[in-house]
């Protein structure tokens, strides 16, 4: 395809917020004119500390959380106002991963049945392919055959957190949205769930949009960074401008934050 997969145009989010004095009530501004581009087969991160509104934005994108202005569109069409089928089949085509794996797993289910519920929900396959279809995805994410049976909590975090991708990924998305999906993982574990992501990403050529406060953990494996400050964009560019040169205050102190292992390893 030509042209952007996703583009965000001033999107707006305000959130009402009553006080605690009868008939007063303020408005959080989560997110205040937003643009932003995505193109095929790209990953961009999109960075900031808790309350930035990068998670806002990851719901708007979604479709989970409905701007208060503003539009986003998939290939051109305008989404935050679909329904019926066009709704159903964007929802197949913008996959989520999210922070908490438990978020996304029923504790009664074997991991099976979860990522079959996916291809059964979006008619994915013949029904007699989807059993191999979940085995070849349990692979794809590095989980043994056996695990196909267990229920979450005979998991680890990590273990969990690959299941939720090959849930997203049973569908054949073509933009995965990564709410810091390393987040409440151990550090041990975090890097190998990330270098996951960016080789599912390189090897099937979706594009990924990847929340986090940390800009460590975005250097090896996006395109791009987007940085939000207090719901604006403070600053965005390639990967490698914004590590060699940060231009916004906001940004400058993020990449300072960042623990080297290099102690001549400087701004």
């Amino acid at each position: 395809m030509t042209g952007p997969l996703l583009q965000v145009r001033g999107l707006v989010k305000h959130f009402p917020v009553r006080g605690s004095l009868v008939g007063s009530s303020a408005v959080v501004h989560a997110l205040d004119g937003i643009d932003l581009e995505i193109g095929p087969g790209e990953q961009v991160a999109i960075v900031g500390e808790s309350g930035s509104g990068k998670s806002t934005l990851a719901r708007c994108i979604l479709g989970l959380t409905r701007p208060t202005d503003g539009e986003i569109l998939f290939h051109g069409q305008e989404v935050t106002h679909l329904r019926g089928r066009a709704r159903r089949e964007f929802r197949r085509r913008v996959q989520p991963v999210f922070q908490d794996p438990d978020a996304s797993l029923d504790p009664r289910w074997p991991i099976a049945r979860t990522i079959r519920e996916q291809l059964d929900a979006f008619g994915i396959g013949a029904r007699t392919e989807r059993d191999a279809r979940v085995s070849a995805l349990l692979d794809r994410v590095g989980l043994p055959g056996r695990f196909a049976d267990r229920r979450p909590h005979e998991l680890s975090g990590g273990q969990r957190q690959r299941v939720g991708i090959a849930a997203a990924l049973a569908v054949d998305p073509e933009l995965i949205v990564a709410d810091e999906p390393v987040s409440a993982l151990d550090v041990s574990v975090q890097a190998q769930i990330l270098n996951l992501l960016a080789e599912l990403q390189r090897d099937l050529g979706m594009a990924m949009v990847l929340i986090t406060h940390n800009l460590a953990v975005v250097e090896h494996i996006c395109d791009r960074a987007v940085v939000l400050y207090l719901g604006q964009l403070a600053e965005s560019g390639p990967i490698k401008g914004l590590f060699g040169a940060p231009r916004h205050p906001y940004t400058q102190a993020l990449m300072a934050a960042i623990p080297y292992p290099d102690p001549t390893r400087r701004l």
